[in-house]
């Protein structure tokens, strides 16, 4: 056994002979003695490869044919007697052998146990009788024997021996040429016939049940037509031929991620190879059961008796179909690669890409790699590639960076699932290498030319002098002579290629000296990053991530590379090759890049990052410009930091590319040029591929995803923007774009489209740098924790300025300055502000975008983490540019930190010396420098929506307010819309989205912070919410005060600094009864229960999308707005001011807004008239005479006004009130009033108050008298608040209307 094994073509073949068979009358068959040298001359023939055979369980056996019977009294029949095997005498015999080798014991070795049950096994095939074995198999194979008619059948058991004698056959047949045993051990030759030397795709099938699920890019048949067809040319066409029945099985044996089939072929060629590709034989069989793959082969020339064979037996009529609906694989007429090979892009992708999708994995035409970092650390990673791309060279590349390594799982073909742990895993189906050798060498990949020493079947390459193979590419010097790939004789100047240009090699993995040793886990391997590529000579850059996992399938949807040798086309044409599976994918390729997009979804953050590559570009003398092979380990290098979250990145139209310097080039001989060369984008080059890639994409019609459309659009307005063909008709906003970076001067500008993609990827950008954390996945999907510098925690009022034309008009509630002084120091702080940073563009709509009562604004920031906040606040992006004529609101804001080359950026950075929020009512126009937090930073909030919207409402008839709106219902179904406003921290958002405690009531949310008014056509006063999210105080929020908020904050969501608790949550005071046993605090500390600091900031903040709340109003996003019934001021006053109070009129509710004020602790109370104290943008005067003007418009439609107070204490200053869900029973009462209903109401100094009984307190727990101390007016404390209200007055100055002092006197009147 080891000398035949092991000592290759030097081994003498070894044969059994027995003279002494006798008939049932006792006498000889044989007549022997010198007879028997007809035995040894077929032997002899047998050596030399010449004489006729058969297969047989037992082993090879003459022909009837094959012995010469001249001048010998022998009958054919009786040679035929003698020539046959009786399996079940063998089987009958087999105990007995078993016994003699178990006597012997274990110096037997297993090798010949082996070879025991192999034996049995075929035994028990040969009667049919195969223990285990499928029936539906059997009968397949049984129903294939007899439409194909061959003379033998053989089924396969996998051994080694079986390789060899394959091999053999095929040496002697012709089909292979032994090589040197010395140059290449148990390797081999084969010349195809020069018409059949790459896969037909013109001849390859899908024959779905309609032609709409093969798709456009398939040749489609209807299947009962071409299984007709099929059967036809099958029929009889292995006469003369042995019929292999070859059990395989894709991927590991064992593995629940494993596939069988089972190949029957007429092709020794294809079982060869089978046995490198695949696992095969009995052992599969034993694991395999009815679920199996069938895949038929012929090569579709039988042989008529006595006629000659060809080494490369094939016929020109070649099909090759699929049935993904049965499944099965049918081939006729090629004996080529993946054309008979049916277990490889057969199965292994047609098949198990339809498979894949309707089971939940993917089949994918994928190299898989496991590269580990000098840490240690292993990332496996999946790259798609057209053929001849360099696959194989990247599956085995040996890196030219010191300490990192690369080891190979497959070189082809990845099967993709999601695991338990919800991360994708990888298997490789596969069990050997077919790959492309012209090209291959020690230079180009090492590892796969150590691969092939031995063991290896060669395909068209040339044949040197010495025994050897050789193919271009894979030597310097050219060989002065060699046999060609067509059995000619070949020099170096003849004109001819020696091997073909599609030739190829088929090795066992195995044998790479840098298989993976995790290749055959049956679990498979976590892929951390998926690469797609293609060979472009132009327009595509080295490297580029995408924006986000559909961005990613985006990108694979247009992979393109110009034509290779693989496949029939003109050779350097450029075609579109989807992720690389154009000639595979065995269903409509809309419905395949759905399926990408599913699986996204259902990976949601444990997606792999997804990257493109191009390593072929060139200059203009045609010359590759990146050296490639080994040094692309440099850009995997950098690919495994994006995955680890390193900040080497920057934006750019079509993607993330390494920033500068972010590759490792070290020891690499490759000028800045050309690195700026390789890492760059054209815009127009792309711009003018997008038609084709438009075109292409059309031919999917309705199946193609919408996803894919917007990715293209959105690419689209990128590259115009990149070339400042901004697709808006405003030249304002462009003229001060450009500007705004001549004065700046960022790194690189950016446009925000508005995508979920650019949310994502601005979110990972942030995670990256460390400003986000990313929170636990099933906890709180797509949701991060941000911490700020501890200088940058709340609105800073003392820095900001209302630059009007005059001090006056700003009024003395503001800080004014001079705009032209301020203007001149602003742009001396913005100057180079932004240097080695990202310049963001965004376009944002406050309110409902086409509404006519929303405005738009386009802010500018050099911070991501302000740019993720608009897109949750706001509808912002290409949507919204499309409307911006020069009618918009610049918002300049910049961090005010500029970053040298090569220095590394902080995770919160902000000016802690200049800080400006600058507002310019005139122009209007908005300037933030210094802050990056809340307010200060995202400008459409309190500086657009309250600030300068107050000052353009005052001007437009409209007013801006710093109010939530809320909608209540009635069980009778009628629906009230209430505005109101409450100073900061006074319950705005528990109001806004209170669950009532009385039954049949409902609260639905239109805002929680801010309404614009605006006077209907019909008179009445209606309002929008401008915002499109929630930015809330976290602190005190919980499930028990506001439930809605709570469940909106479950997903989608960006929390600044609140704690983070052990396993991945949020956490802060009042979050829950018990709190935590320990945490890191919101400065990144440790903290526990009992360090007397705060877990999280008092102003800890939420943003989440308003979509998102599950009490959200239906009309929330109305363009018309709401019809508002009330308005409620709100007060935080622990004495003073009672429950409730209504107006008696509008100008009367103007007064009771002018005395809103809240006191928190023991800090005396503050004023905050309207509570837009710090939020009006002009002259506190003018603002209330606006709302007196208002009013005189609005007339009798006014809507009623109130005050409410939620907060009075006890004398053991305990709330009086229990608030939250019971302030619906206010409401309720309010709703009562705006009807008209003649609840009993008392007369105050104040205004009208309920009587007890008028508020609804069934099932309420306070008593009467409770309710009464706090429904009415305390005189002597009211009376003692009349000399602060005055000093308010007397603040606002001369501006302020008489009419407020005139209620005040009337107040202070009444209370004597």
């Amino acid at each position: 056994y080891q000398r035949r094994v092991h000592g290759g073509s030097k081994a003498p073949k070894i044969f059994y002979v027995n003279w002494f068979l006798k008939s049932e009358d006792g006498k000889f068959l044989w007549p022997g003695f010198g007879e028997n040298s007809r035995v040894l001359k077929w032997i002899i023939q047998r050596i030399e490869g010449t004489g006729k055979f058969r297969y047989t369980p037992i082993g090879i056996l003459p022909t009837v044919d094959g012995i010469d019977l001249t001048n010998v009294d022998v009958s054919k029949e009786t040679l035929k007697r003698i020539l046959t095997v009786n399996p079940q005498q063998w089987l009958n015999e087999l105990p007995q052998i078993r016994a003699y080798q178990t006597f012997i014991g274990e110096s037997v070795p297993k090798e010949i146990h082996w070879e025991l049950t192999q034996l049995e096994s075929r035994l028990h095939f040969a009667i049919e009788d195969a223990p285990g074995t499928s029936s539906r198999l059997k009968q397949w194979v049984k129903e294939v024997a007899s439409l194909c008619k061959p003379d033998h059948i053989y089924w396969c058991d996998g051994s080694e021996e079986e390789y060899h004698l394959m091999c053999d056959l095929l040496v002697e047949s012709g089909t292979f040429v032994r090589l040197h045993p010395k140059k290449r051990p148990n390797s081999y030759l084969a010349r195809s016939d020069v018409s059949d030397v790459a896969r037909v795709e013109s001849c390859t099938y899908i024959c779905s049940k309609t032609p709409e699920e093969a798709g456009p890019t398939n040749n489609w048949c209807d299947p009962n037509e071409m299984k007709a067809k099929m059967n036809a040319l099958y029929d009889g066409c292995m006469k003369g031929r042995t019929m292999y029945v070859i059990p395989f099985c894709m991927g590991p044996i064992g593995s629940p991620l494993s596939k069988y089939g089972v190949e029957i072929s007429d092709s020794p060629y294809v079982v060869a190879n089978m046995h490198i590709m695949t696992r095969v034989g009995f052992n599969v069989l034993s694991a395999m059961k009815d679920d199996f793959l069938p895949c038929l082969h012929s090569v579709g020339a039988p042989l008529l008796p006595g006629q000659k064979d060809v080494p490369w037996p094939c016929n020109k009529t070649k099909y090759i179909c699929h049935f993904p609906d049965e499944p099965c694989v049918m081939s006729y007429g090629s004996g080529y690669g993946g054309n008979a090979l049916l277990g490889k892009k057969c199965y292994a992708l047609r098949i198990a890409s339809t498979m894949g999708r309707r089971e939940g994995w993917m089949a994918e035409h994928c190299l898989i790699l496991g590269l580990t970092s000098p840490e240690g650390k292993t990332y496996y990673v999946a790259a798609a590639f057209p053929s001849a791309c360099g696959k194989t060279n990247l599956a085995m590349l040996v890196p030219t960076i010191p300490g990192w390594s690369v080891r190979c799982v497959g070189d082809d073909i990845a099967w993709m699932h999601i695991g338990q742990d919800g991360r994708l895993y990888a298997i490789n189906p596969e069990a050997g290498f077919f790959g492309v050798a012209p090209g291959t060498s020690d230079f180009t990949n090492h590892s796969a030319m150590e691969t092939l020493k031995k063991d290896s079947i060669f395909t068209n390459v040339g044949l040197t002098p010495d025994g050897d193979v050789w193919w271009e590419g894979m030597t310097k010097t050219k060989p002065a002579e060699l046999i060609d790939w067509t059995g000619q004789k070949w020099t170096p100047d003849c004109g001819r290629l020696s091997a073909h240009p599609n030739a190829r090699y088929t090795c066992p993995a195995k044998n790479c000296p840098v298989i993976d040793p995790n290749w055959e886990n049956p679990q498979g391997v976590p892929i951390s990053a998926i690469i797609f590529g293609g060979r472009r000579s132009t327009t595509v850059p080295l490297v580029t991530e995408a924006l986000s996992w559909q961005h990613g399938v985006f990108m694979g949807s247009m992979c393109s590379s110009e034509q290779t040798a693989a496949a029939e086309g003109k050779v350097g044409a450029l075609r579109i090759d989807p992720f690389a599976m154009l000639p595979f994918c065995g269903y409509n390729m809309g419905d395949y890049f759905q399926h990408w997009l599913d699986m996204g979804s259902k990976l949601g953050p444990r997606a792999p990052k997804i990257f493109y590559v191009n390593w072929f570009t060139k200059d203009s003398n045609g010359k590759f410009i990146w050296p490639g092979f080994g040094d692309n380990s440099r850009v995997l290098k950098w690919i495994c930091k994006r995955i680890e979250s390193d900040n080497l990145g920057k934006p750019t139209p079509i993607g993330i590319l390494p920033s500068a310097n972010a590759l490792d080039t070290t020891g690499l001989d490759i000028s800045q040029d050309i690195m700026n060369a390789l890492l760059s984008i054209n815009p127009s080059q792309w711009l003018d591929e997008l038609p084709q890639i438009r075109a292409y994409h059309a031919q999917f019609g309705n199946r193609l995803p919408e996803a894919l459309h917007h990715e293209l659009t959105a690419l689209e307005q990128r590259l115009h923007f990149a070339l400042e063909n901004v697709p808006t008709t405003s030249n304002r906003l462009k003229q001060w774009v450009k500007s705004t970076v001549e004065l700046c001067k960022p790194d690189h500008v950016f446009w925000c489209d508005g995508s979920e993609e650019e949310y994502q990827l601005l979110c990972d950008l942030l995670v990256e740098s460390g400003t986000f954390v990313r929170l636990h996945p099933k906890k709180r999907p797509n949701s991060f924790l941000a911490r700020t510098d501890p200088s940058d925690v709340a609105r800073d009022e003392k820095s900001t300025y209302v630059c009007s034309e005059k001090p006056e008009d700003a009024g003395p509630t503001n800080q004014w300055s001079s705009p032209a002084e301020m203007k001149a120091k602003l742009t001396s702080l913005f100057n180079g502000s932004m240097k080695g940073r990202t310049m963001y563009v965004v376009p944002f709509c406050l309110g409902p975008v086409g509404s006519p009562y929303s405005r738009y604004g386009v802010q500018i920031t050099d911070s991501a983490y302000v740019v993720a906040n608009l897109h949750l606040l706001n509808r912002v992006g290409f949507r919204v540019l499309s409307k911006i004529t020069d009618d918009f609101v610049p918002c300049l804001h910049s961090v005010g930190v500029p970053l040298e080359v090569g220095q590394k950026d902080v995770s919160w950075p902000c000016n802690k010396t200049h800080r400006y929020i600058c507002h310019f009512p005139e122009e209007p126009s908005i300037y933030s420098f210094g802050s990056g937090y809340g307010g200060n930073a995202i400008l459409p909030k309190k500086c657009f929506a309250l600030r300068i919207a107050s000052s353009m409402s005052r001007r437009q008839g409209w007013m801006a307010e710093h109010c939530l709106i809320l909608s209540l219902t009635s069980p009778e179904g009628k629906t009230f819309y209430v505005a109101s406003a409450f100073p900061g921290g006074c319950g705005k958002t528990n109001l806004a989205m209170l669950v009532p405690t009385i039954p049949g009531w409902s609260v639905r949310c239109v805002g929680d912070d801010i309404a614009w008014l605006h006077i209907g056509q019909d008179g009445k006063l209606y309002a929008i919410n401008p915002e499109a999210g929630f930015f809330g105080v976290a602190q005190g929020t919980s499930d028990f005060n506001n439930h809605s908020a709570m469940e909106t904050l479950k997903k989608d969501t960006i929390f600044t600094n609140t704690a983070l608790t052990p396993d991945g949550d949020v956490w802060w005071e009042g979050m829950t009864k018990t709190k935590p046993a320990e945490l890191t605090d919101w400065t990144g500390q440790k903290w526990t229960a009992d360090s007397g600091k705060p877990a999280a900031h008092p102003n800890a903040r939420y943003t989440c999308p308003a979509r998102n709340c599950p009490v959200i109003d239906s009309n929330w996003e109305n363009p018309e707005g709401v019809p508002i019934s009330a308005i409620i001021f709100g007060n935080r006053r622990y004495t003073t001011y009672p429950l409730v109070v209504e107006s008696t009129n509008w100008e009367h509710g103007v007064f009771l807004g002018s005395l809103c004020s809240a006191e928190r602790s023991d800090k005396p109370a503050t004023a905050d008239p309207f509570t837009m104290l710090p939020f009006c943008g002009y002259n506190m005067g003018q603002y209330v005479q606006h709302w007196l003007e208002i009013g005189q418009k609005l007339g009798s439609a006014a809507p009623r006004v109130f005050s409410v107070n939620w907060f009075q204490k006890d004398g053991q200053g305990k709330f009086v009130w229990p608030g939250y869900g019971d302030n619906a029973r206010i409401l309720k009462w309010i709703v009562g009033r705006v009807q008209g209903q003649s609840a009993a109401v008392v007369e105050s100094p104040l205004g009208l108050i309920p009587k007890a009984d008028a508020i609804d307190t069934l099932g309420l727990d306070l008593e009467k008298a409770r309710l009464e101390s706090i429904l009415k007016v305390d005189k002597e404390l009211l009376k003692k608040e009349i000399p602060s209200v005055r000093q308010l007055y007397a603040s606002i100055g001369s501006t302020l209307p008489s009419k407020l002092n005139e209620f005040l006197n009337e107040l202070e009147s009444k209370l004597k």
